[in-house]
Formats: structure tokens, C-alpha cells, sequence
């Protein structure tokens, strides 16, 4: 659901659902603190028109799951600055992330890549005693996509507040 301002041009909306094999599920909720962040691909520029040519991650959410099952993961569509305060808020945890560690698309700055939203990339957390195994792993198998540690989950009430991304429900 989402709304436009008055005298927007009109836009259509899909969606799709699908199913997942139980012991294959990975939810947003069910991080751990001590947790590193991860994120793939490059974020930001999506309003410089990077929202119309991208590739979803279903291929390497499913190789993540069944190689190094993730603690939580969700994707990045509304932007990290809304995405992860969610993951992080219904796991119970806060977070911390390191500006100058995210991954920036090309004529991108921290700022857009923490608020612009509709990067399509993935946002999940992993045991922090797998990630040198993860990351070896995942850049022979996916050797042109960047694998970015980002930063940590923490105890709930730590860590930082990001604000930005893509607000649905914004008026004018």
C-alpha cells in the first residue's frame, strides 16, 4: 500500500508471493546481538534512476540460506535508514553501522545510501564466528556482487537511530 502526492502521475504496484521450505525460512526477527550486519551490492542512487534497472537477490538468498543460514534477513526496499531499525526492532536489538564501510553505488554518498530506498539489495545478519567463511565462500561463488559487513547488532537500547528512506505514507 502506498500513497502519491496529488497530481502525481499514476503508477502500478505488483506483487508476488511464494512459499519456503521450513527449515529454510529466515526471518527479520530473529537476530542476535553481536551479530554482524551484512549487506550485498552497492546502495544509493536510487533517485537518480538506479530503481528501474536492478536484479532482485532471490539466487544468492537462497545459496545464503542453504550454505550459512543467516540469523535474520530481509531486503533492502525502503532504504536502510527504514529497513534496518525494522529488522533490528523486531528482533529486539539495536544496531550500529560504520558510514564509511557501506558499499556506495556510483555517484552515491552515505546519506543517499542510507536514505534513498529501493536498492533491492539484501540486509541480513550472520554469527560474527562464520563471517571470514562466509565471505570467502561468497566471493567465489559470487564474484562480481560486493559482500559488505556494515556493522553490529547490539543489546536492545545500544547502538545508533538512522533516519531516511522511503516513507509510504508521506504527505506532499
Amino acid at each position: 500500500t502506498s500513497s502519491a502526492p496529488e497530481n502525481a502521475p499514476a503508477f502500478i504496484s505488483i506483487a508476488a508471493t511464494g512459499s519456503v521450505e521450513r527449515g529454510h525460512l529466515v526471518l527479520r526477527s530473529t537476530a542476535k546481538p553481536g551479530d554482524d550486519l551484512f549487506v550485498t551490492g552497492k546502495l544509493g542512487g536510487s533517485l537518480s534512476g538506479k530503481h528501474l534497472d536492478f536484479t532482485p537477490r532471490i539466487a544468492e538468498a537462497a545459496w545464503l540460506v542453504r550454505h550459512f543460514k543467516p540469523s535474520a534477513m530481509m531486503d533492502l526496499s525502503d532504504g536502510l535508514g527504514k529497513d534496518l531499525p525494522r529488522l533490528a526492532s523486531a528482533s529486539g536489538c539495536g544496531f550500529t553501522i560504520d558510514e564509511i564501510a557501506l558499499p556506495l553505488s556510483e555517484n552515491a554518498n552515505a546519506q543517499q545510501a542510507i536514505g534513498d530506498g529501493e536498492d533491492f539489495e539484501l540486509l541480513f545478519s550472520f554469527p560474527p564466528d562464520q563471517t571470514a567463511a562466509l565471505l570467502n565462500a561468497w566471493h567465489e561463488i559470487f564474484p562480481d556482487l560486493p559482500l559488505t559487513v556494515i556493522g553490529k547488532t547490539t543489546p536492545p537500547g545500544e547502538g545508533m537511530e538512522l533516519t531516511g528512506g522511503w516513507d509510504h505514507f508521506k504527505q506532499g
